[in-house]
């Protein structure tokens, strides 16, 4: 348990935290270190059954409530009420054990008015963990398990998901927040980034040991606990689906004594912008007409238009009405555009998207509510949870991401021999969002696309302008919905003492309907010409601007949508799938002469998993207000398909321990699946781990205050992996019809290419060792945690590299390949409690991993997965500076003189002659019109050949590039203070990423990528170079026409981004009203509190609208209504695209009766 939990000394006004729910409900005796106490003289002659009454205080002598009272050897129990006093019907004389969170547990003997003093406990090591199947104390963990603080984690913070919080919480847990869209979920690795190629390299998350399709259907409120299981010997009972880790996960239970218990916690948080647009303004319009005049331009853009004219009537309007007209304001003809000689639209005003499209504040709230207790022989918890979370998009009719949780588990005692557990789960998740885009491109790609003078809003007719916004504006509203059911039962058998048996079956479904009702767009067409505007006489309209009249002109009100194109559609996907899971196991405990200790388990495990879609559409949408199949006229197309997958596996674990100092575990797994050949289908697989308490010898006595606790362990162990494809070992041929229509009328039929496959095609195999080291310092209160593991993928599918291009299909995918990752980890706690009731305490993480691609075939490219690759690394050039004149030659007028290289790759271009004719020339990375001079970058020439190349762009011969960057996040971290004083908390957390490179690839991240379109970053248009500013750090103004790897902007040391970040995450106060309030109320906790969410982010990217953690959004089937495709990467991958990050403020009530 956590330590905030374990330390908690509650007086009638002092802290009561979130989980005292479970404080006053629990037995938590098996939490805390055992020490007996006889407190109280008895008489042996008393001993008929009676009522003992009795408090129980801290050692300040204030009342703990929810201390558990339990006669030994019995289920006979109570809690303590609100002062500290309990009532329970025993003999005189009686044990009665005492215990509490973060106290040590007492046994003291039953006699009339006893007084219990409860002294803390600061010793973690014999917390337990949940494990596979399983429960082990800390002390005798010998695998890489990390167990989440569920307390510090998830309360009292406003995230809409279980992923989010878990983010920086204990190191090699590595989780992204792909996009703010709100419902997007998390992407979760554990120990690194890429484990397989061909499977998903994602962790088994298990709700209660049964898989689960992701964390954002859990309710945050039913969580018990959560365990990081990371090395193959903690994973691998659970077989080949935990290769690359598990993220176990353990609901609430009822209570163990008769009581009922109520807890209900509500939230509402205020989300606002985190960054401003930052786009360029009349300095971008500059930079983009130098670009422009370089290769002989007048005018530069789309749509609308700039020039040297309109930049400087853009100034006249900053001057006039710079800060007067807002985005309430409609766009003007004369004042905020005109129509030049030469019939182009010229925009002068500037519109910021963010005005338009973006809300000030979106508001989210979340309700849960718990009923927890016991009634004879049968315990329960329910759950009831609620979140809204409202978008960010202001226009939108609807943009807002909805989740209903509802939860039970039961327990009932039939005798001392068998207990039935029966439970159910439902998570209702509904995303609705405009409906727009077809495509990977939807409005905020285009948002940052258009130059800013692109107008929003409306005209001064009062048409809508067509824009992201309009479009966000008249989409209809799609809905992506999961509904998600899970029903279980099973019995628990307790047969001898020390040996008890579960079995377990679990029925889960997962519904998924996708609407995407679609529309046609009508507005003033912006993208086309404008229309003369005339009086009601049809004589021309003339306005007069800035000194001069002219004639008027308006934008057509077009419907710009064709019939039956775009989104003129409506379609529906739905997909279901079931998953049915069986686990039966049986353990035995054993001890000979009291040192050594035995624990056996065998079980199997059994999953089958089916999945069926099917999707229909039809185009030409007549109602445009209510799209229905029936009201459609268009052309029709249905798909369809299923997957099924099975698995099967047997499994043992042996414990051992002697003495308490000497620990080994050995675990082993004979999995089948259907994934493979019958052949390829079984495979043995084997972990052990070792651990050594050293602080247990003798010879540590004497440092024993200072060393609390030392322990050494070890272990290695082998997973299979099979999250691949089930027909890579079946040959397919694809079918389908033609757009050519047969003799019968019908579209004919084409049969394809059977496909390339690998007959012994058979499991990955993924090997993990690891080391590490636990110890506590201080008497327990300062804990140091170290773990440096290789993780090895061996026999990883792969293509086949040594195939000729005329095999005639495909390659085929086999064991062909291997990698590695290395990786370490720190952990690092403090906890402590003065003597007048203040406790601070301190967490820390740090880790960092490297995966290296072994053997991939025979390739070389710098882009291919070539042997001894570092997975990430990003091959560049290296930039000595900017030229500036005096590294070029001028003739008599002063002009560039050039030449012709005569020899090397850059043989027959022109360049401009370099002074230094030792130089070298870069003619070779010249394009089109494009010529080197000053201001331009000069690249290094790395293999002094004398000039600037790429070589072959492979890695025998890469020319002048080198490694420059990598694009894996490394040296990632988090640290969190917190303190507690006289029922005042306050916690502030930061996590961030020390060390992460990304090349730029849109108008935000990497200059001059499209001038034409018109968008330029402002940290670009303000710091480029110019004869005024040789100095700059972006150099001259060039437009790359979309190439992210061109001329100035070859992929380079200089300009590459540094997604670095530390984020404030989160922080909190909170007051917990005392007891003596709130009892009069019947309510046993009360607390308030307020917190905020990435309040502050501190990162590199000068002030851009980029979410560093955020910036590329790798598009899986969880995001594929940012898509409308599971396939293609949301704005074609483009960095920095897409909907704007967000901060958040919340203020809270927990309440417990």
């Amino acid at each position: 348990m956590n330590e905030d939990r374990k330390r908690r000394s509650v007086k009638s006004y002092k802290l009561l935290t979130t989980l005292a729910f479970v404080l006053l409900i629990g037995n938590t005796e098996s939490f805390a270190e055992t020490t007996t106490l006889s407190t109280v003289n008895t008489s042996s002659e008393q001993q008929q059954a009676q009522q003992i009454q009795g408090k129980i205080v801290d050692a300040k002598g204030e009342p703990v409530i929810g201390a558990s009272v339990l006669e030994k050897g019995t289920t006979n129990g109570t809690i303590t009420d609100i002062d500290g006093n309990f009532t329970i019907r025993c003999k005189t004389g009686s044990l009665l054990v005492i215990s509490y969170i973060g106290y040590k547990t007492q046994e003291v003997r039953a006699s009339k008015n006893v007084k219990i003093t409860l002294t803390e406990d600061t010793e973690l090591l014999d917390e337990v963990v949940v494990v596979g199947y399983g429960a082990q104390q800390r002390k005798n963990l010998t695998g890489a398990v990390a167990t989440v603080d569920v307390n510090k984690t998830l309360d009292s913070r406003p995230i809409a998901d279980v992923g989010r919080g878990l983010q920086g919480s204990t190191p090699g847990l590595s989780i992204t927040i792909p996009s703010a869209e709100v419902g997007t979920e998390p992407n979760i690795k554990i120990r690194g980034q890429m484990a397989s190629i061909e499977g998903n390299s994602s962790p088994l998350i298990l709700l209660d040991n049964v898989e689960i399709p992701n964390l954002s259907l859990v309710n945050p409120d039913d969580i018990e606990s959560i365990s990081i299981l990371k090395d193959a010997a903690s994973s691998s009972i659970y077989g080949s689906k935990a290769a690359f880790g598990v993220v176990l996960i353990t609901s609430k239970k009822g209570a163990k004594q008769d009581v009922v218990n109520v807890n209900y916690s509500s939230n509402v948080s205020f989300q606002t912008l985190a960054k401003e647009s930052n786009v360029g303004g009349i300095s971008g319009m500059e930079y983009i007409m130098d670009a422009a005049e370089r290769t002989g331009g007048t005018a530069a853009g789309a749509f609308y238009y700039i020039t040297r004219e309109g930049i400087e009537k853009s100034k006249q309007w900053e001057e006039l009405y710079g800060g007067k007209i807002t985005s309430k304001d409609p766009t003007v003809y004369g004042r905020d555009w005109y129509i030049d000689s030469n019939n182009r639209k010229i925009g002068i005003r500037h519109y910021d998207p963010y005005d338009y499209i973006v809300k000030d504040v979106a508001i989210s709230q979340t309700h849960n509510l718990s009923v927890n207790g016991r009634s004879g022989k049968t315990s329960f918890n329910i759950g009831l949870g609620y979140l809204s979370q409202d978008g960010m998009n202001k226009v939108a009719k609807e943009d807002n991401f909805t989740r209903y949780n509802a939860s039970i588990n039961l327990s009932t005692e039939f005798n001392k021999y068998v207990t039935l557990k029966a439970g159910a789960i439902y998570s209702k998740r509904i995303k609705s969002y405009p409906y727009n885009s077809t495509g990977v491109y939807d409005p905020w790609y285009y948002c940052y696309r258009w130059s800013d003078i692109y107008p929003m809003g409306y005209d001064e007719n009062g048409n809508e302008l067509r824009s992201p916004a309009s479009e966000f504006h008249q989409a209809n509203t799609a809905k992506a919905t999961k509904n998600y059911t899970n029903i279980n039962m099973g019995l628990h058998f307790n047969i001898l003492k020390g040996w008890t048996a579960d079995v377990d079956y679990t029925h889960s479904n997962q519904e998924y309907i996708w609407l995407r009702p679609g529309t046609r767009f009508t507005a003033a067409n912006t993208w086309t010409g404008a229309a003369a505007r005339v009086d009601e006489n049809g004589n021309p309209s003339y306005v007069n601007y800035y000194g001069n009249q002219m004639q008027a002109y308006d934008l057509v009100v077009s419907t710009y949508t064709g019939a039956g194109s775009g989104i003129d559609l409506i379609d529906r996907y739905t997909q279901n799938e079931m998953r049915n899971t069986i686990n039966a196991y049986t353990t035995y405990e054993l001890n000979l002469n009291k040192v050594h200790n035995f624990k056996f388990m065998l079980g199997m495990n059994r999953v089958t998993y089916d999945m069926e879609y099917s999707q229909a559409r039809r185009t030409t949408v007549n109602e445009l207000d209510n799209p229905q199949f029936n009201f459609a006229t268009g052309d029709q197309y249905v798909w369809g398909d299923k997957d099924w997958n099975a698995q099967l596996g047997y499994f043992g674990r042996i414990n051992y321990d002697y003495a308490g100092k000497y620990l080994l575990e050995a675990n082993l797994r004979y999995d089948g699946t259907s994934i493979f050949g019958k052949n390829s289908r079984w495979r043995w697989y084997p972990s052990f781990s070792g651990g050594w308490r050293v602080s247990e010898e003798e010879f540590m006595e004497p440092i024993k205050n200072i060393v609390y606790s030392l322990k050494l362990r070890s272990s290695w162990g082998k997973i299979g992996d099979q999250t691949v494809s089930n027909s890579l070992y079946l040959s397919t041929i694809d079918t389908g019809t033609t757009s050519w229509i047969g003799s019968d009328g019908n579209y004919t039929s084409y049969v394809g290419t059977p496909s390339s496959v690998a007959s012994d095609i058979t499991w990955q195999d993924i090997t993990t060792f690891d080391i590490g080291l636990d110890a506590r310092f201080l008497n327990g209160e300062l804990g140091f945690s170290f773990d440096w593991y290789r993780r090895k993928t061996e026999n990883m599918i792969v293509p086949n590299q040594d195939l000729t291009y005329s095999y005639g299909t495909s390659s085929l995918k086999g064991n062909y390949g291997n990698l590695h990752t290395d990786g370490w980890e720190i952990a690092l706690d403090y906890s402590h409690r003065f003597n007048n009731g203040l406790r601070i305490s301190a967490n820390a993480a740090l880790s960092d991993f490297k995966t290296i691609i072994d053997d991939y075939g025979n390739v070389n490219g710098l882009t291919s997965y070539y042997k001894g690759k570092v997975y990430g690394d990003i091959w560049g050039f290296k930039v000595d500076r900017l030229y500036q004149n005096t590294d070029f030659v001028y003739d008599s007028n002063g002009n560039l003189v050039t030449e012709v290289v005569t020899s090397g790759k850059g043989k027959g271009v022109t360049i401009n002659k370099l002074s230094d004719s030792n130089a070298p020339n870069q003619g070779y990375l010249q394009s089109g019109s494009l010529v080197f001079g000053p201001g331009d970058v000069k690249y290094k020439d790395l293999d002094g050949d004398g000039e600037i190349t790429q070589g072959d762009n492979t890695i025998d011969n890469h020319g002048d590039k080198v490694v420059i960057g990598n694009s894996t996040p490394r040296y990632q971290y988090s640290f969190r203070l917190g303190a507690d004083y006289k029922g005042f908390d306050f916690s502030i957390f930061f996590q961030g990423v020390g060390k992460c490179d990304q090349w730029g690839s849109s108008s935000l991240t990497l200059a001059g990528f499209n001038t034409g379109d018109g968008a330029i970053a402002k940290r670009f248009s303000t710091n480029y170079w110019t004869e005024e500013n040789t100095n700059a750090f972006y150099p001259r103004a060039t437009n790359l026409s979309n190439s992210t790897d061109l001329f100035n902007m070859r992929i380079s040391d200089r300009y590459l981004l540094n997604m670095a970040y530390l984020r404030l995450k989160n922080i909190t106060f909170g007051y917990t009203l005392p007891a003596m309030i709130t009892k009069k109320a019947l309510i046993q906790k009360a607390r308030v509190y307020a917190s905020f969410e990435n309040l502050l982010t501190f990162d590199h990217l000068d002030g851009t609208p980029i979410d560093p953690e955020s910036a590329v959004i790798g598009t899986t089937d969880s995001y594929e209504y940012l898509t409308n495709s599971s396939t293609s990467n949301y704005a074609g991958g483009r960095v920095g695209i897409g909907t704007p990050a967000f901060k958040s403020m919340s203020i809270g009530i927990q309440l417990t009766f």
